[in-house]
């Protein structure tokens, strides 16, 4: 089996018109990026070789984010202002690398080892945010939190790990595990609110 050379962790920010990019497409945008960056490539093997690289848990269409993660590999070290400077300079308005750092190859990859995401919520001005708050305190009192994915139940009240307010804004960390996951705009959902009505903005990932 072939040395895995050097692995790098990015923190990259999504947002604008990328926001509506699906995670195959965004995989593909990055690799063609990387292409255009000129930096000593990892590929994986195999008869079609690809840019070797790994994003952490999809993040839905619609939302943005300021903490979205990728690693990534290359055949010889470079500096990680070097790397920042070259990949943002071939990315498109809208997703930009925030920060870069060498990390040890052993690491469980960013899918298998995610545990948590947090959220912020922002609401449109029509909306009362003192009886949403209202709301979601007697929604959380109840028993179940029942949402249908794909013809299949799941509880979310498990899922929701914290959640807190910050003037009129909601925070909210909630499960995102292989196991079990949960969508803050499911949650919304359940107090009959509809996607116009409030942005979602991705704002931390954590892992075990």
């Amino acid at each position: 089996m072939r040395e895995s050379r050097f692995r790098y962790r990015a923190v990259f920010s999504k947002n604008g018109d990328m926001r509506f990019i699906g995670h195959l497409d965004l995989q593909q945008l990055f690799e063609r990026a990387f292409r255009r960056s000129a930096l000593p490539l990892r590929y994986s093997q195999g008869f079609s070789p690809k840019v070797r690289l790994n994003l952490a848990g999809a993040l839905p269409l619609g939302f943005t984010s300021t903490a979205e993660m990728m690693d990534f590999w290359l055949e010889q070290p470079v500096e990680p202002p070097l790397i920042q400077e070259q990949l943002n300079a071939a990315l498109p308005t809208g997703i930009r690398i925030i920060s870069v750092t060498e990390v040890p190859n052993d690491l469980p990859s960013l899918q298998a080892s995610l545990k948590a995401a947090e959220y912020k919520v922002s609401f449109n001005a029509e909306i009362d945010v003192s009886a949403v708050n209202a709301n979601l305190k007697d929604l959380l009192n109840k028993p179940n939190l029942i949402v249908t994915r794909r013809n299949k139940q799941v509880d979310l009240k498990p899922l929701v790990e914290a959640l807190h307010w910050e003037e009129d804004k909601l925070y909210l960390r909630l499960s995102s595990s292989p196991e079990a996951s949960a969508r803050p705009d499911e949650l919304l959902a359940l107090l009959g609110l509809k996607p116009e009505q409030y942005d979602i903005q991705r704002i931390g990932l954590y892992f075990s």
